[in-house]
């Protein structure tokens, strides 16, 4: 079947159709990754692609807005100094009641009124205001996300805005070098082997300590007086009831 144009699928009308376990051989998303870039590294300015309108948008649209996107960020950017994110998952599934077609089609089969229609596609229902697509990075490359994002909006079916933020970023806490006068006196830097030497040092002059039941450990004495263990050598067995004495 040929692909039908966008707005016929735009517009949100009646309930969601998510439920895959009920439904058979829906088609997959075309949506390859959700996370590009550099993903181990915090960024401090945050960009990010918001719809205006709410309305449906297939997983052919966002895959091509992340395709877009994705390659001037790359070339403009580099890999190191960014992280990509789609933020939204085509969950509701796209039905069409499928005919003939082709010359004189509408003459074979008009179909029924209202047919429900088999799976053709997925599509992402969003509200206005929503996130769509974010981009992380440094301020220094702030034009380059935005015109990466303005293409990525020509491929959805929807006006756009984007909304710059910063982001509090953690690190390391690094000692700073202090001001002696007109020198500056770097932060000490203590190594673990001279450190670690007194404490070898003091525990050779505290002597070896034996451990608990080792060769020089003395057993314990019973005390003066104290009868014998029960069941021992020296003890008397007790005669049985009734027994000879």
């Amino acid at each position: 079947m040929v692909r039908k144009p966008a707005k016929m699928y735009r517009n949100i009308s009646k309930k969601a159709y998510t439920r895959r376990k009920y439904m058979g051989g829906v088609p997959g998303s075309k949506i390859v990754q959700f996370e590009m870039g550099n993903l181990s590294q915090e960024f401090p300015t945050e960009v990010d692609l918001i719809v205006e309108e709410s309305c449906q948008i297939r997983h052919s649209a966002l895959e091509a807005a992340r395709i877009t996107t994705n390659r001037r960020l790359m070339k403009e950017v580099g890999r190191s100094n960014f992280h990509f994110k789609v933020r939204v998952f085509p969950h509701h599934v796209l039905r069409e009641n499928k005919q003939a077609t082709g010359a004189g089609a509408d003459r074979v089969s008009e179909g029924m009124r209202l047919a429900f229609g088999k799976a053709v596609g997925t599509a992402a229902r969003v509200s206005a205001g929503q996130k769509i697509l974010t981009v992380y990075s440094t301020p220094n490359y702030l034009e380059k996300i935005k015109d990466a994002l303005h293409h990525a909006g020509y491929k959805l079916p929807t006006p756009i805005h984007l909304k710059v933020s910063e982001l509090k970023v953690s690190g390391k806490i690094i000692a700073a070098p202090k001001l002696v006068g007109e020198i500056v006196v770097a932060a000490p830097v203590v190594d673990e082997a001279a450190a670690a030497e007194p404490v070898k040092e003091a525990i050779k002059g505290s002597g070896a300590i034996h451990a608990k039941g080792g060769k020089d450990a003395k057993a314990a004495e019973p005390a003066k007086g104290a009868a014998p263990a029960k069941g021992g050598k020296d003890a008397k067995a007790a005669p049985a009831k009734g027994g000879k004495k």
